[in-house]
């Protein structure tokens, strides 16, 4: 898989059998966001001067940088609704344009701090030094909502979807979860009936010994307190597994939906089960699996055989 980080193995030798797209796009580097003390974001604001983007959330970027010879492996992390170019409002619009907004275009990619891995290292820079420099990048990845595994016809009946993501394997799964809500409910792509997100993760320190923000975090909860305000038929609920011992009680219970659960242990597999739902509902239930290798195994192997299920409707992708 192509995510924050890789091993000896080069991305783009391990991801040689995925799909790709056939161009080349160019950007800039125009916003750098420090997450913790080993993710930062960086936004890649595409160049117009080249045809529109078109992605699928879940997909990656081969990320080319002047001078670099080793080809980086990164996960897009935004829907691809950022990416699209927004029409400039005519003189005959009914909407004033000062109540619109018309962003630039921009993918937004998570990079793990990584002195061994060239790419990364170049986006660990002093942000002074990478700020608006050029990248190119090819969009690819077999990792997808809608899934290339199932018909138009199967994809549009699956109404409960399961997306779970260990570590920085949410990186795929942030962008689905972006991408269905900024879609909405009912709509192709969108919010299914019930929606159940899962993310375990650590939580890291910084030099003073403090708590640091686990990556999404925050974009998370706010998804899941937004859906607990639409009250829109959409049945949402956002998990977070806490394994660290880090963390204090009471400032991670401060502020949480009512759509949103804290435990301070690892996902078992009663919960896997549970986020499944009832067996006789199951044959239209979709899910999403990323995070380590063993973690990654062991779930799509109980989640394959689970009754009501089948593996084409449990998709995986590896963080290596």
């Amino acid at each position: 898989m192509a995510t924050v980080r890789e091993d000896n193995i080069p991305h783009v030798v391990r991801t040689a059998a995925d799909q790709r797209q056939k161009d080349m796009f160019s950007a800039t580097i125009g916003r750098i966001e420090q997450v913790n003390s080993t993710i930062r974001l960086l936004r890649l604001y595409l160049n117009n001067d080249q045809p529109a983007l078109r992605h699928l959330p879940g997909q990656y970027v081969d990320l080319h940088i002047p001078e670099i010879e080793r080809v980086g492996g990164f996960t897009i992390t935004s829907p691809p609704q950022t990416a699209m170019r927004l029409p400039a409002p005519t003189p005959s619009s009914t909407t004033p344009p000062s109540a619109a907004t018309f962003d630039d275009p921009y993918l937004e990619l998570a990079i793990q701090k990584s002195a061994e891995n060239p790419p990364a290292a170049y986006a660990w820079q002093n942000p002074e030094a990478i700020m608006n420099a050029p990248v190119r990048f090819r969009v690819g990845g077999n990792f997808t909502h809608p899934p290339m595994e199932l018909s138009l016809q199967e994809f549009r009946s699956m109404d409960n979807v399961v997306l779970i993501a260990g570590g920085v394997g949410i990186n795929p799964i942030m962008s689905m979860v972006s991408a269905m809500d900024l879609q909405g409910a009912k709509r192709m792509g969108g919010l299914p009936t019930r929606l159940r997100v899962l993310y375990t993760s650590k939580r890291g320190t910084d030099s003073d010994g403090k708590p640091e923000e686990v990556l999404f975090e925050e974009r998370l909860k706010a998804i899941a307190a937004k859906r607990a305000q639409k009250k829109d038929d959409v049945d949402f609920r956002y998990t977070l597994f806490n394994t660290s011992k880090n963390a204090t009680h009471d400032s991670e219970e401060k502020g949480v939906p009512e759509n949103m659960q804290l435990f301070r242990r690892r996902i078992t597999h009663d919960d896997l089960m549970e986020a499944l739902g009832p067996e006789e509902r199951r044959r239209n239930t979709l899910v999403y699996v990323c995070g380590l290798p063993a973690m990654t195994d062991d779930y799509v192997e109980l989640l394959r055989k689970a009754p009501g299920m089948e593996e084409k409707r449990v998709l995986c992708e590896k963080w290596w």
